[in-house]
């Protein structure tokens, strides 16, 4: 499933970049997708938070060891095209923060696109009928999102212009997998993950 979130999450990026844009990925330890994103920006700096997952810089590709929640130590304010963050969010302990940060960084009128898992997607809702309600933190995730939980953090922020998009609809059980990237607005509430896009 993960495959179709980067793919749409893709297809955003490609709308919103230009070949002169410095690039913020953030939880940038997937060196090929990173690369991707690179051949369409001028530079993209990647923030890593482990040492051990940081990878080696490589052509127009710069990796510093960071914190979400301190953009500001590492990035100058008002000096980034486009941020991008897949998966991360919900590993962050002060969200808020860290979005902020994301606005403190960016330039006026540029975009942040960020992924994260949806708390109510259909294969959770399935398992909590027959189990109970998962508690967080859980295993590296400090939370997960319903759309108003994200609609209150984001509100809660400086970004007074975003939009959040249901990204793919199904499950994945041993060797079934059953899945439509175009979320029907009916059943948008149990989509796997949201996108986020955010404007300063």
């Amino acid at each position: 499933m993960k495959d179709y979130n980067w793919n749409h999450l893709m297809a955003t990026y490609k709308k919103l970049v230009k070949q002169n844009y410095l690039v913020l990925e953030i939880g940038a330890s997937t060196i090929d997708r990173t690369r991707d994103l690179s051949k369409l920006c001028k530079k993209i700096i990647g923030v890593e938070y482990q040492k051990k997952r940081l990878p080696c810089n490589h052509g127009n590709i710069e990796y510093t060891l960071g914190d979400w929640q301190k953009l500001d130590k590492i990035i100058k304010p008002n000096t980034v095209d486009l941020a991008i963050s897949s998966h991360t969010l919900e590993h962050i302990p002060n969200d808020k923060k860290a979005i902020n940060q994301l606005y403190k960084v960016l330039k006026p009128n540029k975009y942040a696109i960020i992924t994260t898992p949806n708390r109510k997607r259909l294969i959770r809702v399935i398992i909590e009928f027959f189990t109970s309600e998962r508690k967080f933190p859980h295993w590296e995730h400090i939370r997960e999102y319903t759309e108003l939980d994200l609609e209150k953090l984001i509100k809660s922020t400086n970004f007074k212009k975003f939009t959040i998009t249901p990204v793919v609809i199904g499950f994945h059980f041993q060797n079934i997998k059953i899945c439509f990237t175009k979320v029907p607005n009916i059943l948008k509430k149990y989509a796997n993950c949201w996108e986020i896009i955010l404007k300063k």
